[in-house]
């Protein structure tokens, strides 16, 4: 066999026999080019064409080869692995070719059938093809061995945004290794079950470099509610290098004689969330092990508005509503009265079922601020009540609502034009699942 690219074999005038085809398939490394040739188009590439191809059986009896990038052919000979090749390979690892995936864990929504046509053409349809019917319901056409055909319709999903999570993490080491047992690692995730998961399994299914072969570990705790992510790895920084942030270096923070890693972190994370910025934030400190759970310390309680949660955290969507009814226009301010131009200078009263109303940030800022007597010295409060209602409010979770409806903005169907598309919000509470 020779080298490189090129799979044919010359001792046997270029015609492979079916295993050493198979090796060669089996051992070519899967890039774009090879799988799909460069002479394919758009329409014809399985991912922009639900996942259907076609191609034309090579003329006067040659067989089908696989060919590398390099070689110059036009796109009536073959640029893709022939089905019948395919049958001996594995079926995930067949299907991951075929489909281009990155995972062969990952699930296969469609594979590729090889069906005869007249002009001796092939062509690779999708087994399982979702076809949109009418009253929101899907068909599904599945094709079984003997080539008969199943339909089956099922009511689609209704479309939902995935909630906003950014969260950092404490991991201590249950190793038996002395030298490891009861080490502490601080992290940023936005899922952490998933988070913990790969540090288990080793770097090379993207944990850490510094939690490799010093495991098993266990996530302990995690501060998540930050509003953004820049704001959540600010504060993973400072929770590993407390000596050199400029926040907490002043406060000259040391591990004590008797004091355990996680406890010394503890205190750390306690000091942080009395600090600026972050005190001003509505963050939610979340035990994740209860047999892990330690006092928080006595000195440096935490503050009053941070919510202290025990349990696993539970992913949570956010259902966009269809219909026109489920929408409104955006009211006038209740504060200035004057209109509210665009949902980024939206914010709404937590009451949505008894009070609904709604506010130019910077209008219920002001009066949140001169309450607390911090208009001074501050753009924004920690928290407040509605001026209409008196319903009490944190102003975390305002800006979360508005995050939201920005996102729905994008996602929400097309009611009218122009204007009044800029104006709609949804009206009501919005359904979580």
């Amino acid at each position: 066999m020779t080298e490189g690219n090129d799979i044919s074999d010359n001792s046997n005038g270029g015609i492979l026999s079916d295993d050493d085809y198979v090796d060669n398939v089996w051992n070519r490394p899967p890039d774009d080019s090879f799988i799909y040739g460069d002479e394919i188009g758009e329409s014809n590439h399985p991912e922009m064409n639900d996942g259907c191809t076609s191609s034309q059986a090579s003329e006067h009896g040659a067989p089908r080869s696989l060919m590398s990038p390099a070689d110059n052919l036009t796109t009536s000979h073959n640029r893709i692995v022939s089905q019948e090749y395919r049958g001996t390979l594995g079926n995930s690892a067949s299907e991951a070719l075929s489909l281009k995936r990155r995972s062969l864990s990952q699930q296969v929504i469609s594979s590729r059938r090889s069906e005869g046509d007249e002009g001796g053409s092939r062509r690779c349809c999708s087994q399982s093809s979702p076809v949109h019917a009418p009253d929101d319901e899907v068909v599904i056409t599945q094709i079984t061995e003997n080539g008969a055909k199943k339909k089956k319709s099922r009511r689609a999903a209704p479309p939902s945004l995935l909630d906003e999570f950014y969260g950092v993490y404490c991991l201590i080491s249950r190793s038996a290794n002395k030298y490891f047992k009861n080490r502490c690692y601080i992290g940023y995730t936005v899922d952490p079950n998933r988070r913990i998961r790969q540090h288990n399994a080793g770097k090379q299914f993207g944990g850490a470099g510094r939690t490799d072969h010093r495991g098993p570990w266990d996530m302990v705790c995690i501060i998540h509610g930050f509003p953004n992510s820049v704001s959540a790895l600010r504060f993973e920084w400072a929770w590993q290098n407390p000596d050199k942030s400029r926040r907490l270096r002043c406060l000259g923070l040391k591990k004590k004689q008797k004091e355990s890693a996680f406890a010394f972190r503890l205190r750390i994370a306690c000091h942080m969330l009395n600090s600026d910025p972050w005190r001003r934030l509505s963050l939610t400190f979340r035990w994740l092990l209860p047999t892990s759970e330690i006092a928080f310390p006595s000195d440096i309680p935490l503050p009053s508005h941070v919510n202290i949660a025990r349990g696993l955290v539970e992913k949570t969507s956010t259902l966009v509503p269809q219909l026109p009814e489920d929408y409104t226009c955006i009211r006038k301010c209740a504060i200035c009265s004057h209109a509210i131009s665009k949902i980024s200078e939206l914010l709404r009263c937590v009451a949505q079922q008894s009070c609904g109303s709604h506010f130019h940030m910077c209008c219920l800022s002001k009066v949140a601020l001169a309450e607390s007597n911090e208009f001074r010295d501050h753009l924004f409060p920690v928290s407040g009540k509605c001026p209409r209602c008196s319903a009490l409010f944190l102003w975390g979770d305002l800006i979360r609502d508005q995050r939201l409806l920005i996102s729905i903005e994008d996602s929400r169907p097309i009611f009218g034009e122009g204007k009044l598309m800029e104006t709609l919000v949804p009206a009501g509470r919005l359904v979580k699942i």
